[in-house]
């Protein structure tokens, strides 16, 4: 009897002495391993996806606004007196997964998302690996609605991106983004699965101030009149608020806008000018 309670402690305090030993490691593990934080400082760059997404149980309200071309003259005041407004909420749903929709004003589109982060930078991994995938819908008008051939499938599309992002350093962050969208309507000639290659940075001038850039280049057959977009703009942050000031020859405000819509030429003075909101709850 006494040999197997002798045993029998021993076995306790060989387990104890394991677990111990276990969590002292696991510890020193998370001690050592240091995330990377403030890759970039809004969801979004201008108008692409960041690296970035909303924390566990919080809301994020953003307003994007975007007024009429510059070239559009004195008469409408260099396009400010035509603007169009996309308003989105986000959530964060874990501390890795956010869920996202909005509706904007142009084609009365209406848009949802979810961001997973999978991968995180740190001392030990060298960059942020994170999937987006979204849904549009096209709110169709009455009057499209009664023509014969009309078919609502054809009003939604699709698109999966990679978000590849590295902190380079306190100042310069950059990101990749490889694009695919799926078309239910496209036009004879072109891809009804395009691929898209697009690339994003963020420049930390002061602790306060940051410019921003992104560019998108098709890889698959686009339509004519097609062009790629080019956006540049600068954060700024106000406490709670981010807000960015920008330049781009997209109106579009979510993926399928900009990436399949955008038509506007740089040097003929197509550039809009637009800013974002975003406050969180």
């Amino acid at each position: 009897m006494m040999n197997k309670l002798f045993l029998l402690a021993l076995l306790f305090s060989f387990q104890f002495s394991f677990s111990q030993d276990l969590l002292s490691m696991l510890e020193a593990d998370d001690n050592e391993r240091k995330i990377t934080t403030s890759i970039f400082k809004d969801n979004r760059i201008v108008n692409a996806q960041s690296s970035k997404q909303t924390a566990k149980g919080e809301f994020k309200f953003l307003i994007q606004h975007r007024f009429g071309t510059l070239n559009s003259g004195f008469y409408n005041l260099w396009g400010l007196d035509n603007s169009q407004v996309r308003m989105a909420l986000d959530y964060g749903l874990t501390e890795r997964i956010s869920l996202s929709g909005g509706r904007s004003s142009t084609n009365k589109q209406f848009d949802a998302s979810v961001k997973w982060n999978i991968l995180r930078q740190s001392n030990s991994f060298p960059f942020v690996l994170s999937a987006y995938s979204s849904v549009f819908l096209i709110h169709p008008s009455e009057s499209k609605r009664e023509e014969a051939n009309f078919d609502l499938l054809n009003q939604i599309t699709f698109s999966n991106q990679f978000i590849i992002a590295r902190k380079f350093s306190s100042n310069f962050s950059a990101v990749i983004l490889p694009t695919h969208m799926h078309l239910n309507s496209y036009e004879a000639g072109t891809s009804a699965d395009p691929l898209f290659i697009g690339l994003g940075g963020r420049y930390k001038v002061s602790k306060k101030i940051s410019v921003n850039g992104e560019y998108f280049n098709a890889l698959s057959e686009m339509k004519e009149n097609h062009v790629n977009m080019l956006s540049l703009g600068v954060d700024i942050e106000t406490g709670g608020h981010v807000f960015s000031l920008h330049l781009s020859n997209s109106r579009g405000m979510n993926e399928h806008a900009f990436l399949i819509e955008t038509q506007g030429e740089w040097l003929e003075g197509d550039i809009y000018f637009g800013f974002n909101i975003s406050r969180v709850f």
